[in-house]
């Protein structure tokens, strides 16, 4: 191996020069043409409001309207289960009233006076979006279903969910029943702490006992990426007119777990190809937040633009992070109209460590010879 030792140099100076402005700055896809640096985007989808999220790096790797306050439909369940499991004892037993066996929409089949296990009731809630389901649930955890429901807006104040509200326990369209992308992801994130909840999640399959008048009652996963999405986890999907077609999806591939929220998909499995094409973008074209640009730099305009890719590989590398080059992005249609900027952002981390960027540049730059 031959050292040099000007590379070197070079390498740490820049280390040293840019790393601080790079832990600082948001960044943005797509590039803008003075970013210095080329990705590739991720795909098209229908959704209105959506995210994709590593959970590894605590950090938002695309968004579009994640902060828009939208109906949600059955997405609502995520709530629904974490308020009960944190409440009530899951092997409690429940007997199932009038009003909940007459819940209407989509149902599992429950009858009133029978008695089912409160964990069996979240499971059908979950895995099938049964709504008579979630309406047992909320009479058994808060007495009645308004009650309820107020336990769940308490839960939403405190996690801090300024844009989410809550007006029944199964998510049919009503005035004031409402969240967001982000908000979504939060309940999510900590709904999956709980294993009785990450069981009934990542299942394809609910059989209930036959109700008491001798009909067979089968709960199917309305999650249909569970059965060919590798690494797929759950979580809920959902659809109501206003809402359209929503889900929260969770899945994990070599240790690395990413999440994603889409609000607003229209057409057939809209919600189910988007969340596709967002966590393959995620997990294959970005590998481990490689294809990644710098924008939107808060430091003065006499900082070289030129640069900026330069200091998100710096303050990257020094994490750990970086794993190969971006990739160029394929050039747009002639006449096509630019897509809207999808932000990504990250939260601060611990301070940049130089001699892991020092490391990364000499390798980079320098190298074997």
């Amino acid at each position: 191996m031959r050292h040099r030792p000007a590379g070197a140099a070079f390498a740490a100076a820049m280390c040293l020069t840019l790393a601080p402005a790079a832990a600082a700055a948001p960044l943005v896809f797509p590039p803008r043409p003075d970013d210095g640096i080329s990705v590739t985007g991720p795909p098209p989808v229908t959704a209105e409001a959506w995210l994709v999220y590593d959970e590894a790096g605590d950090l938002t790797l695309a968004s579009r309207s994640p902060d828009e306050t939208r109906h949600i439909a059955s997405t609502t369940k995520i709530m629904t289960a974490l308020v009960a499991l944190e409440r009530s004892d899951p092997e409690s037993l429940v007997t199932i009233s009038g009003t909940a066996a007459g819940a209407g929409e989509r149902e599992i089949g429950l009858v009133k006076g029978e008695t089912l296990s409160l964990k069996t009731l979240i499971q059908a809630a979950l895995i099938h979006s049964a709504n008579d389901a979630a309406t047992a649930i909320a009479e058994h955890v808060g007495g009645s279903v308004s009650e309820f429901v107020a336990l769940m807006n308490d839960k939403a104040a405190e996690m801090g969910l300024t844009k989410t509200r809550f007006a029944n326990p199964h998510g049919l369209d009503a005035p004031d029943h409402h969240s967001t992308a982000r908000d979504l992801l939060a309940v999510a994130r900590e709904a999956m702490a709980n294993p009785v909840f990450r069981d009934a999640v990542r299942s394809r399959l609910l059989v209930l006992p036959d109700a008491p008048d001798g009909t067979s009652r089968v709960g199917r996963a309305t999650n249909l990426l569970l059965h060919d999405y590798g690494g797929m986890a759950g979580v809920k999907t959902g659809y109501t007119t206003r809402a359209k077609l929503t889900m929260v999806a969770s899945a994990e591939r070599d240790g690395r777990r990413l999440y994603v929220v889409v609000l607003g998909a229209e057409g057939e499995q809209a919600h189910l190809n988007d969340v596709r094409g967002l966590l393959d973008w995620a997990f294959e074209s970005l590998g481990r937040y490689a294809a990644i640009s710098l924008g939107n730099s808060p430091e003065p305009a006499e900082t070289p633009r030129a640069s900026s890719g330069v200091e998100a590989y710096v303050h990257l590398a020094a994490q750990g992070l970086v794993t190969s080059p971006p990739a160029a992005a394929p050039s747009p249609p002639i006449g096509a109209a630019a897509p809207p900027p999808v932000v990504i952002t990250r939260r601060p981390k611990p301070e940049v460590s130089l001699r892991g960027a020092a490391a990364f540049w000499w390798d980079l730059l320098i190298g074997d010879r």
